[in-house]
């Protein structure tokens, strides 16, 4: 038995409670020493509360001693990103405004679902303010860290989930996705994470961002996303998009079959068309070509030469939601507090002030066209794989890579966004590393409501490379 048992999966801990061989009370003090040694400098959490902690330990303990858990991940540490209310957490949302509300007299749905399942709340992760870029820092509570290098940002905007899971520092964590919140920091730090089909995980409240925002599972391993999204892929009486309950279970598919997928290979994703600058880093380009020589080797059906000609340009769409979404919010903070602000997050509320109603309805008219579009390529691929990320991870304070040509905050994550405009499921998954050590993930994109596909596509990818039990050498 791993003495370390913070090493262990979500499923291997369900496993090992059912023999008696392990106590949730001995795996959250395990974790529990993990954060206390890492996470002053990695800063992962922003908020614990170890009491809250150990109770809920011994009450699972207590459930599994008599033979009675209450769920799916009974005694699981989950964390959950600081962008969703929590009834016994602040919700601060990477922020020091006081004029929105950061308490709350209810869990969201997420949370809810996840305790009524028996999983252990470890606490909330760190965000950049209102989770509005792809990197995570803020004013509050400094920059998140990197796991395979400390001298690199984790990502965002949910970094803080991200470097947790990376670091050990509990097996899952609840992360959101507005633009590639999930899968950049997943990316960055070696992780599966996944995007769901817009509905098929519940909100509440729902995003300042409006229906491009999503919340998904961040793991080390596919089988752990699938375990903890049979969990919250369920509807909620509090959102009012939430899908039906379609009775999926996410670990349970066929590896061989996906040998018999139709898939498109796209390297920059269709948006070379729109960044004249977007190319892979020397790095990534080598490691990804390597990945899919393996790929073709494995037997699948890859096809290279078709490419994605998106009917409008992703980024000027997305950026009006971004910035509309950023303005309206804007709308509940007192003015005296706009000093307080990150001045990124300032120049969105800026822009967005700009745009008139009907420029947003024009955006939400050309962002349907995109989706359209998408839908209709599925007609002849099964699921379509590339890179997630141009670019290796940044350094710890920077918010736009080094020597870059765009100052846009955008410009260098296109690869992810587009699928938050036309709501279809997206996951990504560690397949190599680079020369210096960093991961690079593969993002996998699906129909719609066939979030199944890129869990089973992203398990084969993950037996292929089988680098899931790599853990960065100083952890």
């Amino acid at each position: 038995m791993n003495q370390d048992l913070w090493k262990y999966s979500g499923n291997d801990l369900i496993k090992f409670y059912k023999s008696r061989k392990l106590s949730p009370v001995d795996v959250v003090f395990s974790v529990l020493e993990q954060i206390k040694k890492y996470n002053n400098k990695l800063k992962a959490f922003v908020h614990i509360n170890e009491e809250i902690i150990e109770k809920e330990a011994k009450a699972s303990e207590s459930r599994w001693f008599k033979g009675n858990p209450l769920g799916l991940i009974d005694g699981v540490p989950i964390s959950i990103k600081d962008l969703l209310i929590t009834k016994d957490y602040p919700t601060r949302r990477g922020s020091f405004i006081e004029s929105l509300p950061t308490k709350s007299d209810k869990d969201a749905p997420v949370v809810k679902k996840i305790l009524e399942q028996g999983g252990i709340v470890l606490g909330k992760t760190a965000t950049p303010e209102f989770g509005h870029k792809g990197t995570t820092q803020s004013k509050r509570y400094g920059a998140t860290l990197n796991p395979w290098d400390p001298e690199l940002n984790s990502g965002g905007s949910s970094g803080g989930s991200a470097c947790a899971v990376a670091s050990g520092m509990g097996p899952l964590s609840i992360g959101t996705d507005g633009g590639g919140s999930v899968r950049i920091p997943c990316s960055f730090c070696g992780l599966f994470g996944h995007k769901p089909t817009f509905g098929k995980v519940p909100a509440y409240p729902i995003s300042p961002f409006g229906t491009v925002a999503n919340i998904g599972p961040i793991s080390r391993t596919v089988a752990d996303g699938g375990l903890l999204m049979n969990v919250i892929a369920k509807p909620d009486n509090d959102d009012w998009y939430s899908l039906p309950d379609d009775k999926v279970n996410y670990n349970e598919f066929n590896l061989n079959d996906v040998k018999n997928l139709k898939i498109g290979v796209f390297k920059y994703w269709g948006m070379k068309n729109f960044f004249n600058h977007i190319s892979l880093e020397n790095s990534i380009d080598v490691v990804y070509e390597n990945i899919f020589k393996e790929l073709k080797k494995a037997g699948l059906q890859l096809t290279f030469d078709s490419k994605i000609i998106w009917p409008n340009n992703p980024a000027d769409i997305f950026k009006i939601m971004w910035y509309v979404g950023a303005a309206n919010l804007s709308k509940k903070i007192d003015k005296e507090e706009f000093s307080k602000i990150d001045e990124n997050f300032l120049k969105f509320i800026d822009e967005g002030n700009k745009f008139s109603v009907f420029d947003f309805l024009a955006a939400e008219a050309r962002r349907a066209e995109n989706a359209t579009y998408l839908s209709n390529l599925f007609e002849k691929f099964d699921v379509l794989i590339g890179p997630t990320m141009p670019v290796l991870p940044l350094e710890c304070d920077d918010v736009i890579p080094k020597n870059y040509e765009s100052k846009d905050l955008f410009s260098w994550t296109p690869f992810t966004y587009p699928f938050n405009l036309t709501k279809h499921p997206s996951s990504t998954i560690n397949c190599g590393f680079s020369s210096s050590g960093l991961p690079i993930g593969i993002q996998v994109v699906a129909p719609h409501y066939e979030d199944k596909r890129c869990f089973q596509v992203s398990a084969y990818l993950e037996k292929v490379f089988s680098i899931t039990n790599k853990w960065p050498k100083n952890i």
